[in-house]
This record gives C-alpha cells, structure tokens and sequence, in this order.
C-alpha cells in the first residue's frame, strides 16, 4: 500500500514537472517571464526615490533608459513584438522622467546686464594647476565657484586669478573635499563662510551694474552612505530656507551630488522656485568615463528673473566637468 502511495506521488510530481517544462517551452510564455524579468527593475526605476537605496539605483537611470531603447530595436529584429513594446514602453517612460526636470526654463521680457559663470570641482588631489588656470582663463567668465579647494588649490587659484579677479573668497576646510572658493570679476557684496552639516557654503551677491544678485555656492557630501545620504538631504533642507529667506534675483551652484531626476533634487527646485540652467542632459561626472556612462551633478541654478541663454559642459582636468553658462537679467 505504501509503495502505492510512493508511487502514485511520484507519478503526480513528475506529470507537474513536465507541464511545467512544457509551460516553459512554450515561446509565449517565455516572452512572459522574460517581461516580467525586465519590467522589475523598470518599476524600481520609475518609482519616486524616497530611499537611499532607490537613489542610489536611480542615479543611472539614463543609461538604463539607453538599454531599454536597445533591446526594443534588438527584440523588433527577432520579431518578438510583444518584448519589443514593453521595452519601447518602459523606455519611454525613463525618457520622460530623463528630461523633464531638464526642460523647464524662465524667459525674460527685457534684460541688459549679462554674467557669464562657470562652475567648477577642481578634484583636491588634481595636481595639474597650471593647465587648469590656463583653461579657465581662456574661457573667461565673469564669475567662478570651485569645490574641492584642497591647501594647494587655494594658494593657486588665489595666486593664479587675483589679478583678473580682484573680488574672491577662499574657504579652506580640514576636509579638503570640503574646501570651496568664488571669484569675481565684479564686486562681491556681504559675502560669508557658512559651515552647515560639516560642509562650507558661500554666501553673498554679485554687484553687475546696479543690479544686486543673490548667490550660494555650496557642495553636498556624496551619498555614498545612508549616513551621508542623509546629511546631504539636510545641506538641501538648509539651502533650500536659505535661498527663500532672501529677497531679489538668486544664483545657486555647486556639486549637488544627484541628479535632476532624483526626488529630493525635485523638491529643492520646486520649493525654491529655481530652474536649471540645463537645455539637454549635460552630464558631467565621472570625466573617465565615455558620455553614456555619466551622470548630471553639477549645478548652476537660477531664479525666474534671470534667463539662462547657453550652458556647455567642458572637460578641464578634473573628474568632474566644468560647466559654463551665459545669463542675462
């Protein structure tokens, strides 16, 4: 009786084993799983990032759009029409969520002062000084802010700009990925040294004409912790009361460490009412890295009365690009 019983779950298992194999055989069905299979990391990417680790994920979801948009192309020439929509579906989707923090822009109605501002993380171990000056002083902007001011950077940038531009302020920190420095070929009004969450931040304005405009210059710590995660969330909250405190025109720039899709970088522009100055991706970290394998996290912010007319992304000699751009107010 039991050999019976053995038996006949024996044959009841192998009868499922083979439906399930003759499930899998199927061609549909394994379109089925294999949709499933890439639609996971879709949700994960298209859900808003209210963790660290979604932010985390998120941080390449350019690149990730790019693949989608392959394997729609890949799945059209192996005539898998149904694979081929869901990815051309989810590709969409990463493209909207891609270029809609970039799209908005302000247009002004008038406007005869112009500025030219360059931002720029410097890289603190970067030991090509000389190269570096050059480069920036043949792009000639009328104002400057620099990260990672390390003690070496800070004697070189003071000796190597004073001359062009008389106006600065150089902020040494004992980290010196902290460090951070602004110069200006205009007067510098009210400008302080800000220490928020272990970072330094630069705060003053700009005197172009008879216009005043507001800046802050600052650099995030990189979220490549929980803990920094957080701290740079707070750096954000504290710009942020910053930036709405103050009346008049407002420039903010730096290295934000994210990038324009994340959450939290959505939150700081919509309640600070600034746009970025971007008109396409313009990533620029990491520069060892080929443009498909970069990311957008380097800022200049700007608030409606300012127009933003161009902003390009130049390779100097850091890991991080420069970015140069015009504006008029």
């Amino acid at each position: 009786m039991k050999k019976e019983v053995k038996l006949k779950l024996i044959l009841r298992w192998g009868l499922r084993l083979i439906l399930v194999y003759s499930w899998f055989r199927q061609k549909r069905n394994q379109e089925r799983l294999l949709a499933v299979f890439l639609l996971i990391p879709a949700i994960l990417l298209l859900v808003p990032s209210y963790t660290f680790e979604l932010t985390l994920f998120q941080s390449f979801l350019f690149q990730a759009m790019l693949v989608y948009g392959l394997l729609s192309a890949f799945w059209i020439i192996r005539h898998h029409y149904r694979l081929a929509s869901i990815n051309f579906l989810i590709y969409f989707l990463l493209l909207i969520k891609v270029s809609g923090p970039i799209n908005k822009t302000y247009k002004i109605d008038q406007g005869n002062e112009s500025l030219k501002v360059l931002q720029f993380n410097v890289l603190s171990k970067n030991d090509k000084h000389l190269e570096t000056l050059e480069k920036i002083l043949s792009l000639n902007p009328d104002f400057l802010s620099f990260q990672e001011v390390s003690h070496n950077w800070a004697i070189i940038l003071e000796d190597g700009l004073k001359g062009e531009y008389p106006f600065y302020k150089v902020v040494e920190h004992p980290d010196y990925g902290q460090g951070i420095a602004v110069f200006s070929k205009y007067p510098l009004v009210g400008v302080e040294e800000v220490q928020v969450t272990s970072t330094a931040n630069i705060t003053g304005q700009i005197k172009v004409g008879t216009e005043l405009i507001n800046f802050l210059t600052l650099h995030t710590k990189s979220p490549t912790t929980k803990h920094k995660w957080e701290n740079r969330n707070n750096h954000l909250t504290w710009a942020e009361n910053f930036v709405n405190d103050q009346p008049g025109e407002f420039l903010v720039l730096g290295d934000f460490n994210t990038v324009p899709w994340d959450n939290r970088m959505l939150n700081f522009k919509s309640s600070t009412d600034l746009s970025d100055s971007r008109k396409k991706l313009t990533p620029t970290f990491p520069t060892w890295n080929p443009f498909v394998a970069q990311i957008p996290i380097d800022y200049i912010l700007h608030s409606k009365g300012i127009e933003c007319d161009s902003l390009d992304a130049i390779k100097i000699t850091s890991d991080h690009k420069a970015i140069l751009g015009s504006f008029m107010f």
